[in-house]
């Protein structure tokens, strides 16, 4: 980190997180951008909240009261993986008309839509829940940003996992607990941890 940073001073163009100049490998906390919205049934835009985040965290105020520096341990974002974009805008397009129709209801060219979303679900868990991983075992509290509320289930097998008896708690407009929601499994969570 600069040892000349001025936490009061504007972000510089295209400072990192909050303005900080931390590096993913100098930050405690990292964030975790996860564009991904294809199980969004009610309008879209998820997919660039994490771009929009980073936009956003450089006019936020450093100074805490209560807190202090609360920046001074580093907090730093990843880059936006281009293959999770690349999935959703896939899976996406693919959801559209299940979506449209209520779900595949036995159209096996819907079905086969269908499964794909479901591929690209599980692949974007997994691709959370092996960064996750591994950003916990170097050290770092990984925190998600994203896209829609399926996001973040491979970083709470991750958490899970590292930290048994995790209590979670989760705020969402739903709680997406149940097995599948109109045949797709990408929006609710991995078996594992329902």
């Amino acid at each position: 980190m600069s040892t000349h940073f001025d936490p009061d001073a504007a972000a510089a163009p295209g400072a990192g997180a909050f303005g900080l100049p931390f590096t993913v490998e100098e930050a405690k906390v990292v964030l975790v951008p996860v564009p991904f919205e294809a199980t969004t049934s009610y309008g879209a835009g998820a997919a660039d909240g994490p771009a929009a985040i980073l936009e956003a965290s450089r006019q936020i105020d450093l100074f805490d009261v209560e807190i202090g520096r609360v920046w001074e341990p580093g907090i730093a974002m990843l880059d936006e993986p281009a293959h999770v974009r690349a999935w959703n805008d896939e899976a996406k397009a693919a959801a559209a008309p299940i979506i449209e129709a209520g779900g595949a209801g036995g159209d096996p060219a819907l079905e086969e839509k269908l499964a794909l979303v479901n591929l690209r679900s599980e692949q974007v868990n997994a691709w959370v829940r092996e960064t996750v991983e591994g950003l916990l075992a170097a050290g770092k509290m990984p925190c998600v940003v994203g896209g829609d509320h399926a996001v973040p289930f491979g970083a709470i097998e991750a958490y899970a996992a590292r930290y048994p008896g995790l209590g979670i708690l989760h705020l969402d407009a739903h709680a997406d607990l149940r097995d599948a929601f109109e045949a797709s499994r990408g929006a609710t969570p991995p078996s594992s941890t329902t």
